[in-house]
């Protein structure tokens, strides 16, 4: 299923599909010349470090993550993804190193951006080796919000110069239940065994 992107421009709120896994094992490479298939657009792609010092991410922690942004222009698709070192239970053996957070407006581009993290040598990491958390649509304001903010700006690296004065009516408590920028997801106590179907 996908969602039209100019549907992040109107007053209805939308929905964005989250996929979600814990990675046990350490490093985590990345398939770049998949990820860019060929191209990259300077303008509107993204591959970021973010560094947010304690209390700047509505939590009490600092964070560091790598953000990844893939505008697919001719299908219309936009993909993010977060990729958060689970610093603050690092050593516990239930915890995973790390956690990747893939948003889309497309399914089958949210599961194609995990495998970017699959297979690559020298170790070849399977899909049996990390555990899937998440795999749904999600229509909440703050889930909704990451995912617009990232549709509007790669629209506007795209304007050619132009500029666009952009205006969200946002419910008066949103900043308050905003969680973590780095995630959007709930982080599980522990593994349930149950795997969400994607």
């Amino acid at each position: 299923m996908r969602v039209a992107l100019e549907r992040y421009f109107g007053k209805e709120m939308s929905r964005v599909y989250s996929l979600v896994a814990n990675v046990p094992f350490s490093p985590v490479d990345i398939d770049v010349a998949g990820l860019a298939r060929g191209e990259w657009d300077a303008l509107s792609d993204r591959f970021r470090v973010w560094f947010l010092p304690k209390g700047m991410a509505q939590n009490d922690k600092a964070s560091c993550y790598v953000m990844i942004r893939k505008f697919d222009r001719q299908q219309g698709i936009l993909t993010c993804a977060h990729i958060v070192m689970n610093l603050e239970d690092a050593g516990r053996d239930d915890c995973p190193c790390f956690s990747i957070g893939i948003l889309s407006n497309d399914d089958i581009r949210a599961r194609a951006m995990l495998g970017v993290f699959l297979g690559i040598p020298p170790v070849f990491h399977k899909r049996s080796e990390i555990e899937l958390v998440e795999g749904k649509w999600k229509a909440d304001p703050a889930t909704v919000a990451q995912y617009t903010a990232n549709v509007h700006s790669a629209f506007a690296a795209q304007s050619g110069g132009k500029t666009y004065e952009l205006k969200f009516d946002l419910p008066a408590d949103f900043l308050k239940k905003l969680g973590p920028l780095d995630s959007w997801w709930n982080k599980p106590e522990k593994s349930s065994g149950e795997h969400p179907t994607t």
